[in-house]
Formats: structure tokens, C-alpha cells, sequence
């Protein structure tokens, strides 16, 4: 009877604590991605997850709470199933990007925890504190831990070409990503010529494509294209800072030199030899999702 008393305990334990770190950081506005669909997901295999940590918590013998020694193994315990359980979610279940592997740890490390304490110590208030606390820690604190891990920020990206008649078909898909009012697309575009110009560059020059994703400090990405791109090229991306690249034949030259870049890249990758354009751009942020685009010869007749 006690064995399966435990088994409910540390079953709850484990959904309800798992549940609600994802439903309040939904609810606050905290939950990396902001997609409810990784909501259901979460909350879909925590009922397994839970069954499994309501098997480890019947096999655990309660000790004293006196007991250090029981409590950091009760932790250990919840922590590894947390850990494990997330990995073959990820491994079997999902392609997941990173930022959905970051929510699983966030929300099945503190139930794995918070189950197996409950199992191992009871009800007992220093118990129902710690997982309170912990449970605080992992709805604030996630998002804010993996904009720091990942160097997460807010890049802006403009491909632009020259205004002659030489680039006078050009044009991009998507044209613009990221930004709610036209406003802000003619604040972006300005920002964007008053850099190219503060390079020494007197020529007039227009947008083809101008995305905006991320989350943190700006950065700015110019890509000066002119010709078609023969060679596949990863640019790295600015780190909190202004980077030009400019399209010199296969070779793109960083302006300044100096500007401080991060390890994700902007890759531009060839078009087939049947295809009129000039390129197909792929940039990824700090949660592994990619904005995917080209740059073609024709103006676009696709939805905007």
C-alpha cells in the first residue's frame, strides 16, 4: 500500500510540477519561442515522464529528512530522469531545435526533482519550499539563462544592391520579416543606408531584403550584393554590433575588419544553373530556427 501511495505521490508530483513551470511561463510571457504548440507538447509528455518517476519514487525507501545524504540522492535521481527523459524525447520523438530542448530540461528537471523529493521526504515545509523555489527559478530564469548561453539578440539583416540598371530585376522573398508597422521598416531602412554611407560609399543603393529576428541587444548585418554568388559562403553573424559585407566576385570583404562576430553564421548558398538569381540566404538565430529566403531575377509575384 505504501509502495503505491508513493507511486501517486511522485506521479502528481511529477505532472503538476512539469504543467505549471510551462503554464506560467507561457502565461507571463517567458516561454522561449512563445508557440503553444511547445505548450501541448510539453504538457503531453509529461504524463509519461510522470509514470516514470512515479516507478523511480515507489522504489525509494523514505528516510529521515536528518538524512543529507538521502535528499542529494533524491536530487541527483530527479535531476538524471529529467535529463535522460529529455534526451530520448529529443533523440526518438522530435527534431527539436534548441530552444525546445532548453523548455523540456526547464520544466522535466525540476519535476523529476520535486517528485523524487516528495517521495523520498515528505510533505515536510523545508521540502515543499525548496520546490517551490526551484520551481520560480526555472519559470524566471530560463529564458534570461539561454539568452546568455546562446548570445542570443535582436539582428537585423539587409541585403541590398546598388541602384543601376545592372541590378534593376533584383529582388528578394521574403522582402520583409520581423517588423509590425511601416515605420519601422523605414526607420530600419535609413539606419541601414546611414551605415553604408558612414563607410564611404556615395553610391545610392536599395533594399531587397530586410529581416529582423531574435531577442537582446541589436545587431546589423548588411549584405552588399551585385553579381550572382558561384561558391557557398558562411558570413559570421555580428556580435552586438554593426558588420557590412560587401560582394567582391567570390570573395566578401568584412567591414570593419574588427567588428566582434559571433560562431552562427548567415550562409549564402548558389542557385542551380537553371535558376535566375542571384542566391539563397539561410539565417539561423539563437533558438536554432532558420529564416530561409533567395534572392531571385524576377520581381516576385509571392504573397507579401
Amino acid at each position: 500500500m505504501r509502495l503505491l501511495l508513493r507511486f501517486v505521490i511522485a506521479t502528481l508530483v511529477g505532472f503538476l510540477v512539469s504543467s505549471l513551470i510551462a503554464l506560467a511561463g507561457y502565461a507571463l510571457g517567458l516561454w522561449l519561442g512563445r508557440n503553444s504548440d511547445n505548450l501541448r507538447l510539453i504538457i503531453y509528455y509529461s504524463g509519461p515522464f510522470a509514470l516514470l518517476l512515479g516507478v523511480a519514487g515507489a522504489t525509494q525507501s523514505r528516510r529521515s529528512v536528518d538524512q543529507r545524504g538521502s535528499l542529494l540522492i533524491a536530487v541527483l535521481a530527479g535531476t538524471a530522469l529529467g535529463f535522460v527523459y529529455s534526451y530520448f524525447v529529443a533523440r526518438f520523438s522530435l527534431a527539436a531545435p534548441t530552444f525546445f530542448v532548453v523548455l523540456m530540461l526547464s520544466c522535466w528537471v525540476p519535476g523529476g526533482i520535486s517528485a523524487m523529493l516528495v517521495a523520498t521526504s515528505g510533505k515536510r515545509l523545508s521540502v515543499v519550499t525548496g520546490i517551490a523555489a526551484l520551481c520560480l527559478s526555472a519559470i524566471f530564469l530560463t529564458e534570461p539563462g539561454f539568452n546568455a548561453f546562446t548570445h542570443n539578440q535582436q539582428l537585423t539583416v539587409a541585403f541590398i544592391t546598388p541602384s543601376d540598371a545592372s541590378t534593376a530585376q533584383l529582388a528578394a522573398y521574403p522582402e520583409t520579416v520581423g517588423f509590425h508597422t511601416s515605420a519601422e521598416i523605414q526607420t530600419a531602412k535609413n539606419e541601414v543606408f546611414e551605415r553604408i554611407r558612414a563607410l564611404g560609399y556615395k553610391e545610392d543603393f536599395r533594399v531587397l531584403s530586410l529581416s529582423k529576428q531574435g531577442k537582446g541587444k541589436n545587431s546589423l548585418a548588411i549584405l552588399v550584393v551585385r553579381i550572382p554568388v558561384t561558391k557557398e559562403i558562411a558570413l559570421p553573424q555580428p556580435d552586438r554590433s554593426t558588420v557590412v559585407y560587401v560582394q567582391e566576385s567570390e570573395i566578401w570583404d568584412k567591414k570593419p575588419p574588427e567588428a566582434p562576430t559571433l560562431r552562427r553564421s548567415i550562409e549564402i548558398t548558389p542557385l542551380g544553373p537553371t535558376d535566375d538569381g542571384l542566391a539563397l540566404f539561410d539565417i539561423p538565430d539563437a533558438s536554432g530556427i532558420s529564416l530561409v529566403g533567395r534572392i531571385t531575377g524576377k520581381v516576385s509575384d509571392k504573397p507579401r
